[in-house]
This record gives C-alpha cells, structure tokens and sequence, in this order.
C-alpha cells in the first residue's frame, strides 16, 4: 500500500515535533487577532468618549482593515523572499514572529485611533506567518493523505487561539477603571502577555524547525576551526536545515506561469468566502457589545436595532464559544465527512450553511431588548430572557463553526493543490494569504459601515444581511473550482 493510499491518522504522521511547532505558530496567530475582539469595542470608545455607537463601529471596520490592507501590500515580497534559496521560509516565518510581539506591544500601549492603527499597520506589514505556516507543512507532507491530515490540524490550533485570546483579552483588559491596574494603559496586559507568547514560540522555531524548501542552500563554515573538509556535503550528508527533499536545484516557474485558470478561480473564492467568514467574528463581537435597544424601537423584521449589552468579559465568553465549538467539532466532523464525501464536495456544501446563519444572527437582539424591559420592570425577573440569549448565541456560533470546520481545512488543501509547480509554492499560499487580507481589508470596512448605517436607521440587522449576500455569492463561485494536482 503506497502513500497515496494508506490509512492515516493523526498519531502516525511522521516529524511530529515541527509539525507540533508550526500548530503553535497558528495558534499564536489566531490569539493576537482574537484577544483584540474582547475589548476593542470599549478601547476606541476610550479614544473618543463623546462619539456614538455607529462611529465606533465604523472606526473598528477601518481598523480591522488597516492591517490586512498593509500585509496586501507586502505579501508577495514576503513570499519571493520565502522561495529564495539563501533565504527561505523558516528565516521569513521567525522574523514575523518577533516583528509582530513588537507590534503588539506597541498596540496595547496606543493612547490615540491613530497610534492603535499604525501598530495595526506594522504588524500586517510584518507578517506573513500563515502564509509559511501552511506552506512548510505542505512541504513536511509530499503525501496527499498525510498533507490533508496535517493541513486539518490548523484549524484545530487557531480554534484553540480563538478560545484562549477573546478570554486573555476579556479578563486582562481593564475597560473599567476600579480594576485597572495600569489607568494609563488599561489595554496593555493582554497585548504584553500574548507577545510573551510569540516570542517565546519564535526561540522554540529558530531551534527546532528545519528549512524545507527544496535547493535551499545552508551556509557552510569554512573556517579552519571547522574542518572544511568534514563539512563538505559529500562527506557529512545531510544536515538539519537540509532540504527534506533533497534534489537539484530546480528553476522556479516564471511570475506569469504561476496565475493558471484553477489558480484565479480558487483565489476567487478564497476572496469571497474569508471576507464573509473573517468579518462575521468581529461583526458579532461588535454587536454583542452594543447596548440593547428598548423593546418599543423594535419592529421586526426589518426595523430593529441595538445589540446584546454584554460587558468585556461576556464579550470575551462569547467569543471564545466559537474557538471552543470549532476543536470539538474539528475533532469529531471533519476527517470523517471529509474522507466519506471529499475535499470539493464537502467544501461546496458547507458553504451553504453560511447565508442562513448571516440571516438569523441579527434576531438575537429581539430577546435582549425583552431582557432589558424586564429589568427596568422590578416586577420581572430577566433570568429567562438571559438564558434565551446564550442559547440563541450558541446556536449561532455552533451553526456558523460546524461551516467554517469544513470549509477552512478544505480552502487551505484545494490553494496548495492548486499549486502549478512546487518552485512556486512560497509564493501561491502566499497570495493566498493576500487574497485572504485584501479581502479582509476591503468587506470589514464595508460590513461595518453598513452596519452602522443600520443601527442609525434602526436596522441592525443590514450588516450581517450583507454577509449573507456575500456567502451567497461563494456558493456560486465554487461551482468553478476543482482541485489541482500539487504542482506536479
């Protein structure tokens, strides 16, 4: 039975150990971007006290975006540099590791909107750790049994980010000033303690990891003290930073070869499909931080406003539902549908689920409006209506993860099969990851601008409505993909 065909697990995945490493990487990037979701709300109302709730949610849009747009900008660079041979993917991926703790830091520091998006701005600028994440383990798994098996073990580690961020960010952030420890900088704790992370996992890296670009060239000491001769290739054979499939040099594929038609519709559809998936989380943190609108403003099932009224710490618990939903699920979903129905088909059909989630989200904001009445009236007793919304949250979240389970792990295996030639995989997964960013940096400003203009006109629920068009619009698009054959 060959590697094509062999049953495979997780438990017997060879090179564990970096394939452990790069996991982490993943997760330490999904715990930068969601412990932010906590308590942005309430940091940009601390930039600007007298603005109201439409501002705010415009200007969380356009600093979501900024930092996408800067990592559109450098990507590509990001990506040659990571298919050079004196350079490689391991160097590209350390590096956005401790230039993104800087830029973190620096973050949670921020006393200004402005400050807070230039930091945002370096850090997209910095960073092209995705991009070399799912690109070495690509590379680690030549197999397409095995490669498919690894690539689902991402989604599980950014679940786990996305559990642990929105809870370090909830409960180290201090929003109020009774419990801040520093008053000056009440949103620096979070931001120092995930950048501790990041470093401490960018040291791990430098000595774990080996460079698996294939023709890369390790620098060789000739100095006397070394023993030229002794490490010659000939005589030392393979070292750890060796390719991990070692053969000549190959000449990359030309720029213009790269963009096949599968390439162009697979990036299409990666652009629609993240801009809904990756607006919605912070959408849906923006909205269960809205204060809940009294019960007399709402007319369903078009004219109702408002939010869920939770604090910093249930934003944070809320949020954390969908990284907490999504191991369970990933566990326990994905690898079975996936090897009964397939990559394509069950990436097709999970992207049905998406529209209606987008469609439904927005009513939960009827039965805070119901809690809030009752708590003005001290005859009633809210406990009910407080139960309802959590149950309305976990079945938003539980429907929109069970999607995105599938989707994801699916995405990233058909964009490096996709791949026309493995000299240029660097550089596919990262424009995918630009595709991804762009993508990020132009329909969370356009959601939350709609969103705003809902809530100015008492009509909250255009913004995810938006969403669910886009979702829609994905289901069409992946009609014309199909999957590649991994650059061979």
């Amino acid at each position: 039975m060959d590697d094509e065909t062999a049953e495979v697990s997780y438990w017997n995945l060879p090179r564990k150990g970096e394939l452990l490493v790069l996991l982490i990487c993943r997760f330490t990037e999904a715990l930068s971007v969601s412990s932010i979701l906590s308590y942005v709300f309430f940091q940009i109302e601390s930039f600007m006290p007298s603005a109201g709730m439409a501002t705010i949610a415009m200007r969380i849009g356009l600093l979501f975006s900024a930092k996408t747009a800067a990592h559109v900008v450098t990507s590509l660079v990001w990506g040659r540099l990571a298919d050079h041979r004196n350079i490689g993917r391991k160097k590209v991926m350390i590096f956005g590791l401790l230039a993104s703790s800087f830029a973190i830091v620096g973050y949670g520091f921020s006393r200004s909107f402005a400050v807070a998006v230039a930091w945002q701005v370096a850090d997209g600028a910095l960073n092209a750790n995705l991009a070399m994440v799912r690109c070495m383990i690509s590379e680690l798994y030549p197999a397409k049994r095995q490669r498919a098996r690894a690539l689902a073990l991402l989604p599980i580690f950014a679940n786990i980010g996305a559990l642990a961020g929105p809870l370090i960010g909830g409960f180290l952030s201090a929003a109020k000033k009774d419990r801040a420890i520093i008053s000056r900088f009440p949103f620096a704790a979070p931001n120092i303690c995930v950048a501790g992370i990041q470093i401490c996992v960018a040291l791990v890296a430098a000595s774990v990891l080996t460079e698996t670009l294939e023709g890369y060239q390790q620098p060789v000491d000739n100095s006397p003290s070394s023993g030229s001769e002794y490490n010659s290739p000939e005589i030392q054979g393979q070292t750890e930073t060796s390719p991990l499939l070692p053969s000549a040099p190959n000449k990359p594929l030309p720029f213009r070869r790269i963009w096949t038609p599968n390439v162009i519709t697979t990036m299409f559809a990666q652009f629609i499909i993240v801009g809904h998936m990756g607006t919605f989380n912070g959408l849906l943190a923006v909205f269960i931080s809205t204060p809940a609108a009294p019960l007399k403003d709402q007319h369903p099932p078009f004219n109702f406003t408002g939010g869920l009224g939770m604090n910093p710490r249930g934003v944070g618990i809320a949020i954390s539902l969908i990284g907490f939903t999504g191991i369970i699920l990933q566990f326990l979903i994905y690898p079975t549908l996936r090897d009964h129905f397939g990559t394509i088909r069950l990436w097709r059909a999970a992207l049905c689920v998406f529209p209606l989630v987008y469609i439904l989200a927005p009513f939960s904001a009827l039965i805070a409006s119901h809690a809030t009445r009752q708590q003005v009236n001290e005859g009633e007793d809210p406990t009910g209506s407080v139960v309802g919304i959590w149950i309305a949250l976990i079945l938003i979240v539980a429907s929109f993860v069970a999607g995105r389970t599938c989707v994801v792990p699916a995405t990233s295996l058909l964009i490096n099969d996709c791949t026309p030639h493995a000299s240029v995989r660097g550089t596919v997964h990262t424009a995918g990851v630009a595709i991804s960013n762009l993508s990020r940096s132009v329909f969370p400003y356009i959601a939350f601008s709609v969103f705003s203009y809902g809530l100015n006109i008492g009509a909250v629920e255009l913004g995810f409505w938006f969403l669910a068009g886009l979702a829609v619009l994905s289901c069409i698009g992946s009609v014309w993909v199909w999957e590649g054959t991994n650059g061979k």
